[in-house]
This record gives structure tokens, sequence and C-alpha cells, in this order.
């Protein structure tokens, strides 16, 4: 579908995108800047009068990385296409080739205990959200706080689908549903993190150690993600210091 699209990319500072006959993508500021190999840069730009949020893992990589990376786009493009019309997904919108790809623009910002005080509507909504997308076969697999959108009207919207699995074929089926009680078990984490006076002390103490699966990731993240990307995980580092 995209290996015909043509393609004019500046990395640095101002530039444009062209597409064949397609009007130029224009790019107006850095929204994210990757801080990992198997990280996308995240742009707010302007294609065809409308602002758009552009998905660009274009960056010169190893070519491990490039594959990875490259894998991830049509993981999150096969997810938006499944999720396509439900009310907090932001829209795919244009495939510029097998490197980027253009969503919906949402303002707004993540979901944090700092910034944001969400109602109990709020997580309704959001797990109406949630529930919309396992019923379309998509589980989105890290629904940390990052990913969840405080929009307009202090809407929820769920983003970032680089670890989206799909339960469209029977061999998907098992780790689809392994995915789902992830999503399910975030929700009532971020929930019972703003709103602990809707739990019962026993809940909030089984949510807060989690199942063997939790406290292997954790040890991942911690222990062994660093020592293959070394410099991402000082940044990560320093965000949560700055974020104490």
């Amino acid at each position: 579908m995209t290996g015909s699209i043509s393609r004019k990319i500046s990395l640095q500072g101002t530039g444009t995108f062209s597409s064949g006959t397609d009007n130029e993508i224009r790019r107006i500021r850095l929204i994210h800047e990757a801080h990992s190999p198997s990280q996308a840069d995240i742009w707010l730009v302007e294609w065809q009068g409308r602002e758009c949020v552009l998905r660009d893992y274009s960056k010169p990589r190893h070519f491990y990385w490039r594959f990875i990376c490259r894998w991830a786009v049509r993981r999150e493009i096969k997810a938006h296409q499944l999720l396509d019309g439900i009310d907090g997904i932001p829209r795919l919108l244009k495939v510029i080739n097998r490197d980027s790809y253009l969503i919906e623009y949402i303002q707004g910002s993540s979901l944090h205990f700092r910034k944001h005080q969400p109602a109990a509507e709020f997580f309704d909504k959001l797990g109406w959200i949630v529930g919309q997308m396992h019923s379309h076969q998509v589980a989105h697999g890290d629904f940390r706080n990052k990913n969840i959108l405080v929009g307009p009207d202090d809407s929820p919207y769920v983003i970032d689908f680089t670890t989206a699995w799909w339960g469209t074929t029977w061999w998907r089926k098992p780790l689809f549903r392994f995915f789902c009680r992830l999503d399910d078990r975030r929700l009532a984490v971020s929930r019972a993190h703003f709103l602990p006076e809707q739990f019962t002390e026993e809940e909030l103490d089984r949510i807060a150690t989690g199942p063997f699966y939790i406290r292997i990731g954790k040890f991942y993240r911690k222990k062994i993600y660093p020592l293959f990307a070394p410099s991402a995980s000082k940044k990560a580092q320093k965000r949560a210091n700055r974020n104490r």
C-alpha cells in the first residue's frame, strides 16, 4: 500500500513532507522526541488544513531496531483500523509509508496525579472505551497513565498502540485475553490511585501487590531493559525524579 509513495523528509530544523499528489505535510512542533531506538518522534503537523499528529520512526537506526520499529508501525496501524470510529480513540488519517503515519490530533495532556483530578465519570467513560476496544478484538497492552489523554471537556482518550494485540485469529486469542486482563488491571490501578475511596482496603492491597507477571514486567523494565537502552533508561529516571 505504501511502497509506491515517494517521500522527502528533513529531520532537523523546520521542514515539510511530500507524498506524491497529496497535500504537503508541514511540521509545527515536536511533541515528544524518541528517547530509545524503539520509539517514534511525535510531531504536531498541518495536513490538508487541519492539525494532525505524525508518528515518525524514520530516524537512522541499527537494522535490528529498524525491523522492530516497522513491525511496531504495522501493529499501530492495524489497531487504529480495527478501532476506527470508536469515541475516545484518535482516528487514523493517512499512512505515509512504512515508517510514519498520521492520526487525529486531540488537544490535551497525559493523565497525571499532580495535574488532574478526574471524577468517577471520567473512569466510567474510560472503562467504556476499554470495553469497546476489547469487543473490537484489540487489547492495548501498555495501559498506563501516560497513554491516557485528558482531552477537551476532561474527556478520556486512549493513545499509543505500539504494544497492541488483536484477537482476530484463533492463535492470537490466548495472548489477547492475557493483554485484556492487563488492560483491566491497569484501569483499576489508575482508578484506585485517583479515587481510593471507591475501593476496600483488601482491594487496594490486591491492586498494589499485583500478580506474578506484573512483578516480572517491573523487573524487566528496571533491570533488563536498561542493559539494551541505557541512555533511554537514564532519561526515564530523570523524568521520574522530576515528577516526585
